[in-house]
């Protein structure tokens, strides 16, 4: 898996922070989409970070 296949997650979650620290209307949508992206962050961090779940290295 390459860099940037494997940073990819980290750089959308960040676009998605800079987008809610802007003015209304891209504060919503950045707001929105991290409240639903949340779970499969907190997943994906356990599985990268922990070894749990199917984000989990093999």
């Amino acid at each position: 898996m390459s860099l940037l296949q494997r940073g990819l997650p980290v750089i959308g979650i960040l676009y998605l922070a800079y987008l809610a620290l802007q003015p209304p209307p891209l504060r919503w949508i950045g707001l929105v989409c991290l409240a639903v992206l949340t779970p499969f962050v907190l997943g994906w961090l356990l599985g990268r970070l922990a070894g749990i779940g199917p984000w989990a290295p093999e």
